[in-house]
Order: structure tokens, then C-alpha cells, then sequence
């Protein structure tokens, strides 16, 4: 194994544990939530640390922490392998990042929240987290820098010094953007030209994720498959891609009613996008231990868009809209989608071996989705009883208890799965994997 896949079994080493170590944290609250949702009482024990106070931790800390770590690692990866010291920069990182999440629960459990979602960066936990952001991109910026000064003992190309830089430059302005639009006086909780989310926000915003899944193999570095049919294939995908972003400037914006059919059919071109992803990813070579989780990451995916667009026809959100059916769909995007997608990442990072990865034993994965998926159930079927009659939320009600209870239990589940990977990884699994990288 050489310098540059030392570097980068230290950084997805270093990348896996600290994500899956917030991925608990954020579900350690989330459990504590469903607690206070199912026993409202002990807000009066816990209060001012009420449910209030804690739900911008397990939102954010989700957003911020297990949703953003695998990406923050594989960007490391990019512009610290081969470089001396990889991983303690990584480590660096990492650690800043963690400081600036920590900043902003202490900051949010004392009463910091914006009342923005995944917007509650102010104040001084939003000027900590500022500047672990600021840290990071100067991790980035000295490691290009020396990859530029010693381009031919890094072997970095030409190419990769300017993709590398332009992400930098995409990246310098984060920080004081992401302050600016945490501030509600600048910047309001819901957008006045809209009234809400569209058709073609809806579909705009997914195409930049489908954009990335385009260019997922080649960022993970992945070998293409040696067949005719994959040239095919990448043409139909990014002319459907171009297709799909005609749809959208032919659809009207701004303040749009989900009752306009160009704003349902426009939504719905989003519904071919999981078999075309599926078509192209097979042009590529994947680690073997990575196979469940990509069709994982399907399987949700799918569902989403599903049911992203049937909840926003007319008559569906007129009776979904602000119940749990929308908190069963964040958790088909986060737990489901993203968090598959994170798995896929993390193991994809590091060199491809004959071992098999931690996060992908079969007990933690079938529980985490079978975790999900009864979360998503029951929490669809609760917010079609609320839409129905409201009443079924606000008073007693022995089915909305047994509903609550059993995401308790679902929660619990994905919790104990995620201690199960973070036990394997610490004790086990990654030792097994850098033995067999070394013998390669």
C-alpha cells in the first residue's frame, strides 16, 4: 500500500468514526424527543431543557454532523493524500467541526435557536462554528498549496489542482453565508414570492443532488467497467439531465400553486431519476462491501420521490401538509436516502480490499432500515389521522399513544444499530481492514 492509500485508510478511518459518533449523539435526542412527545409531563421536570430546546440539536446535529461528516472526509481525502501528516490534519478538521457542533447545542439548549430550520447559527455559537468552517478551508488551501509546490512528488495532475482549486474558491464565502441567512431580520423563515415549497424548488434543488450522484463515481475514483454500453448510458443520463432542466425553466416560478400542472408534471420527471442513477453507477467497479447500501440508497430514494410528489398533489397536502406524514418524509430523506448514501461514502473512501467493512454487517443494516421504515409507517399513517381530524393530535388518544410508542421503538433500534457499528469499528473492523490493505 502506498503513501497515498495510507493517507486515505487513516482519513476514512478517521471520517467513519467521528460520523457515526453524531449520528448517535443526534439520535441519542431524537429518542429523548419521541420520550417528551409520548410523556409531554416531563417538560414541567426538565424545563427550561424542554422539547423546545432540544429539537435543534437533533436537527442539526443530523444536518451538521452525520449528513455533512462523510463529505467533509472525502474532500480531505482529496486534498490531503499523499501529503506528510494527512491524518492529523484530517484529525484537525474534524475536531474544529465537532467544537463548532458542540458550540451550537450548548448555544441552542440555552435558548439560541433563530426559529430557522438547520438555520440556528447565531451569536457566538454561530461565530465558533464560523470559524471551524474557516479552519478547514485553511486545511484545504495549505494542502493544495503544497501540492502545487511539489506537484511531481505528489503525482497531483494539472486537472486536479484546478478542480481542486475552484472548489475552494466555491467554498472561501460558506461561512458568511451561512451567518447571513441564519439571521431572520435579513433573510425570513418562510419566503414571502413563494408562500412555500413549489414544483420547481422541489425540483431544483433535487437535481443538484442528482447532479452529484452523476459525478459520485469519478469523486470516489472509481474504475469504469470495461464495456461498449456504458458509453450509451453516460449520453442517455446527462441528456435526460438536460432534459430535466429544460422542465424546469419551462415551468413557472415564484409564487406557484401545487393545483398548476406544470408544476406537478415538472415534479414528477424526478420519478426516473432512481433507475437512471442505477443504470449509470453499474458502469463502474464498487467494494463488494458496499453493495447493500447502494441499493439501500435506492430503495429510499425511490420512496422519496414517490413520496415527495403524491404528498404534493392537490387533495393529498391539503390534508398532509403540517402533520407527521411530513416528519415520516424528512426521515426518508435523512435516515433513509442520505444516510445510505453517507455509508456508501465511507466505505468507498478508503482502499478496496477482500474484507469486509463494519458498516456493512447485515445485523446493524437490517435493523437501521427496518428501524426506519417503521418510523416512516407509522408516522405517515399518524398524519393521515391528523389530517383527517386534527383533535386525534392535541387530546387524548390510545392510537396516537401506540403510534408514538412504537417510534419510540423505532428509534431505539436505530440507535442500538449505530452503537453496533461504532463497537465494530472501535474494537474490530478497522484494524482487519488496514491489515488487508498492507498485505496488498
Amino acid at each position: 500500500m502506498n503513501k497515498v492509500e495510507q493517507n486515505n485508510k487513516s482519513i476514512q478511518e478517521i471520517s467513519t468514526k467521528i460520523s457515526l459518533l453524531w449520528l448517535l449523539m443526534a439520535n441519542l435526542v431524537g429518542v429523548l424527543l419521541a420520550v417528551l412527545l409520548l410523556r409531554p409531563d416531563i417538560n414541567d421536570w426538565m424545563s427550561p431543557f424542554s422539547y423546545g430546546r432540544w429539537i435543534p440539536l437533533h436537527m442539526d446535529w443530523q444536518l451538521y454532523g452525520w449528513c455533512s461528516l462523510p463529505l467533509l472526509g472525502l474532500i480531505h481525502r482529496h486534498f490531503l493524500g499523499g501529503l506528510p501528516n494527512a491524518n492529523r490534519w484530517a484529525l484537525t478538521g474534524f475536531s474544529c467541526w465537532s467544537i463548532g457542533l458542540l458550540a451550537g447545542g450548548v448555544g441552542w439548549l440555552g435558548g439560541g435557536s433563530t426559529g430557522k430550520l438547520f438555520l440556528n447559527w447565531s451569536g457566538l455559537a454561530g461565530a465558533i462554528f464560523a470559524a471551524a468552517l474557516i479552519a478547514n478551508w485553511t486545511i484545504l488551501a495549505i494542502a493544495w498549496f503544497s501540492k502545487l509546490r511539489g506537484r511531481k512528488e505528489s503525482g497531483t495532475s494539472i486537472q486536479e489542482l484546478v478542480a481542486m482549486g475552484i472548489v475552494l474558491l466555491g467554498l472561501v464565502g460558506v461561512p458568511g453565508v451561512l451567518l447571513y441567512t441564519s439571521d431572520p431580520t435579513v433573510y425570513p423563515p418562510v419566503n414571502p414570492h413563494s408562500g412555500g415549497a413549489t414544483g420547481h424548488s422541489l425540483l431544483a434543488s433535487t437535481l443538484s443532488m442528482v447532479f452529484l450522484m452523476g459525478l459520485l463515481p469519478a469523486i470516489v475514483q472509481l474504475q469504469v467497467r470495461d464495456n461498449q454500453s456504458g458509453k450509451w448510458v453516460f449520453r442517455i443520463f446527462w441528456l435526460s439531465y438536460l432534459g430535466s432542466l429544460i422542465a424546469y425553466l419551462l415551468m413557472s416560478h415564484g409564487n406557484s400553486s401545487n393545483r398548476e400542472w406544470d408544476q406537478i408534471l415538472g415534479l414528477g420527471t424526478l420519478l426516473v431519476w432512481p433507475g437512471l442513477v442505477i443504470l449509470n453507477w453499474n458502469r463502474f467497479r464498487w467494494d463488494s462491501s458496499s453493495t447493500k447500501w447502494r441499493w439501500a440508497f435506492f430503495f429510499w430514494w425511490g420512496m422519496l420521490v414517490a413520496d415527495g410528489w403524491l404528498i404534493f398533489l392537490p387533495g393529498m397536502l391539503d390534508i398532509l401538509k403540517f402533520t407527521n406524514a411530513l416528519v415520516a418524509h424528512s426521515h426518508l430523506a435523512m435516515a433513509g436516502m442520505l444516510s445510505s448514501l453517507n455509508m456508501l461514502i465511507l466505505i468507498e473512501m478508503g482502499p478496496s480490499t477482500k474484507v469486509r467493512h463494519p458498516i456493512s454487517a447485515a445485523l446493524p443494516f437490517w435493523l437501521w432500515n427496518a428501524g426506519c421504515l417503521l418510523y416512516v409507517v407509522v408516522m405517515t399513517l399518524q398524519g393521515w389521522r391528523e389530517g383527517q381530524d386534527p383533535q386525534v393530535l392535541f387530546k387524548a388518544n390510545i392510537y396516537t399513544e401506540i403510534n408514538y410508542t412504537i417510534r419510540l421503538l423505532a428509534g431505539g433500534i436505530m440507535v442500538y444499530a449505530t452503537m453496533s457499528w461504532l463497537n465494530r469499528i472501535l474494537y474490530t473492523g478497522m484494524s482487519a481492514i488496514q491489515d488487508a490493505a498492507k498485505k496488498q
